[in-house]
């Protein structure tokens, strides 16, 4: 059992920034807090120094008398800590809480999804992965990152849209209003200028592009409807193969979840519901079980 006195940090971090969320025993939120990327795969140390900066802070505006970090009990979700190398270099990690525990950032999203009952969940922002879980069995899909992965992501369809852009500038493909429209927004003159920006981007310049996309999509534009289509089709795949064996509830999350919805098959459609908690809720859940499964044990 939890004491009255008992103090809970979530942490949800991903890519672009670390959140922070600080609950009483009783789940009363006492504050919350941002910090900086937190990949653990993109770089552990920047990580820990995300997720150390985001509980300070929460820790600060709480309000707590004599309040610290060493009296918390954390509940920590990283991008990138589902590679096990990364995983063990960080649980190697000396963090300064009274207890901590790390999982995916996957893991989290689906335990405040559905308040920590069986259910599954697709993030589909930057980029793309799933979780299933059910019998406390868990079934992860994607997550593999940009290079070889996110396939039906925000960065996935900017990437898609350049690689067109420049084969219609080669002259290898038809000009269209896609392509136009891209260079407009890029502000770019030819082909070298758009590689340019390309030489050291990162997935989110690629996903800054999606909302052209899904614009050009809602219009017929038929490239873009095209890429929109692909990247529902995969997405498909990813809801059904997590349903599969299980009827648990469904949500999505993510940057391009509205705009993907009208686009995906009808039987998902009828059955996915909005998430009941954030991700950094369902990472205070995981400290409380975790705090819990270790006073029985």
């Amino acid at each position: 059992m939890t004491n009255s006195t008992d103090i809970f940090l979530g942490i949800d971090g991903g890519g672009t920034k670390c959140k922070a969320r600080l609950e009483d025993a009783q789940g009363k939120l006492l504050s919350e807090a941002m910090a900086g990327p937190a990949n653990a795969y993109r770089n552990l140390p920047g990580s820990v120094a995300a997720v150390l900066e985001a509980s300070q802070k929460a820790v600060a505006k709480a309000n707590v008398q004599g309040l610290d970090l060493s009296q918390v009990h954390a509940g920590i979700g990283l991008a990138g800590i589902n590679i096990p190398q990364v995983k063990q270099a960080f649980l190697k990690q000396s963090l300064p809480f009274a207890s901590w525990h790390v999982t995916t950032d996957l893991h989290i999203a689906c335990l405040g999804a559905h308040l920590g009952q069986d259910g599954a969940i697709v993030i589909v922002g930057t980029g793309s992965s799933g979780i299933a879980i059910h019998n406390a069995q868990h079934l992860e899909i994607g997550g593999h990152g940009f290079i070889v992965g996110d396939k039906g992501s925000g960065a996935w369809l900017g990437k898609k849209a350049i690689s067109q852009c420049l084969e219609s500038l080669d002259g290898l493909s038809p000009h269209n209003l896609l392509s136009q429209q891209l260079m407009h927004k890029l502000n770019c003159h030819n082909a070298y200028d758009v590689v340019s920006l390309t030489l050291e981007a990162k997935p989110a310049f690629y996903a800054s592009i999606a909302p052209l996309i899904f614009e050009l999509a809602e219009s017929q534009q038929q490239d873009a409807l095209l890429l929109v289509k692909q990247a529902a089709d995969y997405i498909n795949k990813i809801c059904f193969r997590l349903l599969k064996g299980n009827s648990g509830s469904l949500s999505l999350i993510g940057g391009i979840t509205q705009p993907l919805l009208g686009y995906l098959h009808s039987e998902l459609q009828a059955i996915i519901q909005p998430a009941k908690a954030t991700p950094e809720q369902g990472a205070v859940l995981y400290a409380k079980s975790k705090f819990t499964q270790n006073i029985r044990g």
